[in-house]
């Protein structure tokens, strides 16, 4: 796929990635290659960026950097080295996450400051970092990974709800009060796709199952939906709701919320005989 409008706007094509070993992170480091853009990624598995670096093409050039997104100090440290390679970054992809799922009353407290600290901390430590470079050269784009999870907050994932709910309310204030940097931000807000966020799960057996089942049936894959996500970050939209059924349950929330309720009320029951 050409990224015609993305490569006009941001000619000199640089992108730090996190969380690109693999998934959608992969995905779109590979689009980005077949454009020429000169990548940053980054990931916690040293060994496996390495080995998913192997299979890009065309891209002007590739630094690899291994990453830890919750420590700040390590984030601090790979923002330093990416400085010494480009001196701009265009494209800032927060991607890096992980999934879990249990019953509040079952949730081990270490698992969930360790969902908020990745998926929520790691976005804004991303932010944090690049926005400053950003508002220095007067543009850039900044795209957040977040959920369906973060508007649908259904019952049995309270930590990944609550840290992509903060995903979606960082990006919609950054993209409020970095319009006048000509800086642009898109928060993604799928539902199940193909993708190994459950890779690193903590959490309940049956969940994890439950979440694996959603995703080798799911119809979307971590390429299509970094297609899209580009396509329509690079058009100016705020929030990416992609696939269908992420639409699907967005309008229902909004409009008929006491059906959604129902369907939590069955889900509800279905966990507290499993979880």
């Amino acid at each position: 796929m050409k990224l015609e409008k993305l490569n006009t706007s941001y000619p000199n094509k640089s992108a730090f990635i996190t969380g690109a070993g693999g998934g959608l992170g992969l995905a779109y480091a590979k689009l980005l290659a077949k454009n020429g853009w000169t990548l940053h990624l980054s990931d916690i598995n040293r060994e496996t960026l390495e080995q998913s670096s192997r299979s890009l093409e065309n891209a002007a050039t590739v630094h690899l950097y291994t990453l830890n997104v919750s420590d700040n100090n390590e984030y601090s440290n790979v923002f330093n080295k990416v400085q010494e390679h480009s001196t701009k970054v265009d494209l800032l992809i927060n991607n890096a996450g992980i999934g879990d799922g249990a019953l509040f009353e079952n949730y081990e407290l270490e698992n969930w400051e360790r969902m908020i600290r990745i998926n929520l901390l790691g976005t804004f430590y991303g932010c944090h970092h690049f926005v400053p470079m950003m508002q220095k050269q007067q543009n850039g784009l900044i795209i957040n990974i977040g959920s369906a999870a973060g508007f649908l907050n259904g019952p049995g994932m309270s930590a990944y709800n609550v840290s992509k709910a903060g995903v979606y309310s960082l990006s919609e204030t950054l993209y409020h009060e970095l319009k006048s940097s000509n800086i642009h931000v898109s928060v993604v807000t799928p539902t199940f796709f193909k993708s190994n966020v459950m890779q690193s799960a903590k959490g309940s057996q049956d969940f994890k199952a439950f979440a694996e089942k959603q995703m080798k049936y799911s119809k979307t894959n971590a390429d299509e939906l970094a297609e899209v996500s580009l396509h329509e970050a690079s058009k100016g939209k705020f929030q990416i709701i992609h696939p269908y059924d992420a639409k699907r349950n967005h309008f229902f929330k909004k409009w008929f919320p006491k059906l959604v309720e129902k369907q939590f009320e069955k889900m509800m029951a279905k966990l507290t005989r499993s979880l």
